[in-house]
């Protein structure tokens, strides 16, 4: 599940009322922090202090959007990276015991950081609202022949969710667009996609 991007400290009351209401209706495997371009460092912290212990009290992964300089001294589980050309400086500094997940596009990109240690590869965009054609591609291509977890993401809806389950994502990330009604939409997947027939 990926927060929309915080602008602000204040915001993250609004994230964290909005992942306890969720966690309570569906299993949740991690918990990933976007921020705003620019916001400042304690603006971040004090997120990260606000959300860390509802998430990793639970078990659920807590990661940070690319910033790898932070990860160590907020306490993250580690890290989500946008750019798959930040993995290999981003799995130095962090070394083997941190979550190093990163954003693809492009089959040479999963591939290349998979085969270098990732420990996912996320397909899709967090802020879009269903999945592209090149997310579910990716996801079932992806599904067929690697066994390092794949993320996909554009996932608003049960429809969506079981679109990219049927691709074959191992994990489904529900985004900003999902974050107005996220439990009411984590209840509609959980009945939809997750309750056996």
């Amino acid at each position: 599940m990926a927060t929309p991007r915080l602008s602000g400290a204040g915001e993250s009351e609004h994230f964290a009322a909005a992942f306890c209401a969720a966690n309570a209706v569906a299993d949740i495997a991690c918990l990933l922090l976007r921020c705003a371009r620019g916001l400042d460092d304690a603006a971040i912290r004090s997120a990260v202090e606000r959300l860390r212990p509802l998430a990793q009290g639970r078990d659920i992964a807590f990661l940070i959007e690319d910033r790898v300089d932070l990860v160590p001294v907020v306490g993250t589980d580690g890290v989500h990276l946008s750019l798959p050309v930040a993995y290999d400086e981003a799995r130095r500094r962090l070394g083997s015991d941190m979550v190093v997940g990163v954003a693809c596009s492009t089959r040479d990109d999963a591939i290349t950081v998979a085969e270098n240690g990732a420990d996912y590869v996320a397909f899709g965009g967090f802020d879009d609202r269903s999945p592209a054609a090149a997310t579910i591609d990716l996801a079932e291509w992806w599904s067929e022949i690697m066994t390092v977890p794949c993320v996909a993401a554009g996932c608003a809806s049960a429809r969506d969710a079981a679109r990219l389950t049927v691709a074959g994502a191992d994990f489904i990330a529900l985004g900003a667009a999902a974050w107005p009604a996220l439990a009411d939409t984590l209840r509609d997947i959980a009945l939809a996609v997750l309750t056996p027939s």
